[in-house]
């Protein structure tokens, strides 16, 4: 018997198929499937290259379980959606779940064990899961509102302070002019035409996160004020959540591209362990494609042993 597991994000979905007993049987890649921001045929297309790639070497009719974690799976009506999907992909042998990214992150980071998940990449989300299954969630209502602490947030709140430098609101600093830098203007005259004309996507936003956080790291006062406010939210989205389900020393885990910049990874754990000094931070065991197939395994009630998880670190990382 085989289990599927898919970690699919707005650009990147990874798939994962192994044994019963953790063995990696095969990989694939392809592009995005978020259903909020891929079109069904886009989503069904992408599912179907990277579970080609991943099973070519065996007989799709042995798969008995798979689980899709899938960023914008959170809702019932969404998961609908992409159900409809695997039922084509697969057959009807295949148990087939479906769950958002937090949890396959979380599941995978933590092997199986419990906890809580902060996410900070182009978007920010926490999630956290007890022994007795109870979950709860924080954040995660998308950039136009939330995605506090995220790349896309940085880059807001720079162009933000970018504006304000500019008409006398805050004191100029170097941040005003890596702004113009990255947004290819020489003059603050064609600002509006560049964002508002041209546009600024969330993604376009979160590529000037590193620019900022180069610039905190370098002592700029309002690169390090956003930077300060950033992880400060997102500390408090893990108290949040601790709160909500009771966990008074709740094991931590860091995920997302932010935490590659050692300014911003610094920042948070401080602001982490002032705001919940019993936290215990850790970093990620297994990949959220590995988390996904510890949830296939566990949808058809199979055991996991520790020599499953060392199996699954082969697949961590690649």
């Amino acid at each position: 018997m085989y289990a599927l597991g898919i970690d699919g994000g707005g650009s990147r979905t990874r798939a994962l198929l192994c044994d019963a007993y953790g063995q990696i049987i095969g990989e694939g890649l392809s592009g995005g499937t978020n259903p909020r921001t891929s079109s069904a045929a886009e989503l069904k297309a992408h599912l179907q290259e990277a579970i080609e790639q991943a099973t070519r070497s065996i007989d799709c009719s042995k798969i008995v379980s798979a689980h899709f974690g899938l960023a914008g799976a959170g809702e019932a009506d969404t998961r609908a959606k992409v159900r409809t999907i695997t039922k084509e992909l697969l057959g009807k042998q295949t148990a087939c779940t479906i769950g958002h990214d937090l949890e396959i992150a979380l599941t995978g980071g933590l092997a199986n064990k419990t906890g809580i998940v902060l996410v900070a990449g182009t978007g920010s989300a926490c999630y956290g899961r007890t022994c007795d299954g109870r979950s709860a969630k924080c954040g995660d209502w998308g950039d136009l509102v939330d995605d506090v602490g995220s790349g896309s947030w940085i880059g807001l709140r720079a162009l933000q302070a970018c504006v304000s430098q500019t008409d006398g609101r805050l004191t100029e600093s170097l941040l005003k002019q890596a702004v113009m830098g990255f947004l290819k203007i020489d003059h603050m005259n064609t600002f509006k035409a560049r964002i508002h004309d041209s546009g600024l996507s969330r993604s376009e936003r979160a590529r000037l996160a590193p620019i900022i956080l180069n610039l905190a790291s370098a002592g700029d006062a309002a690169s390090i004020a956003i930077v300060a406010e950033g992880v400060g939210s997102l500390s408090n989205c893990v108290f949040s959540t601790s709160r909500q389900l009771g966990i008074k020393a709740p094991s931590v885990l860091l995920s997302g591209g932010l935490l590659k910049h050692a300014y911003f990874s610094n920042s948070l754990e401080a602001a982490l362990k002032a705001r919940i000094p019993s936290a215990i931070i850790t970093q990620p065991i297994l990949s959220p494609t590995a988390g996904a197939v510890l949830m296939a395994l566990k949808a058809v009630n199979c055991e996991i042993s520790d020599g499953n998880i060392d199996k699954l670190k082969e697949a961590s990382y690649s």
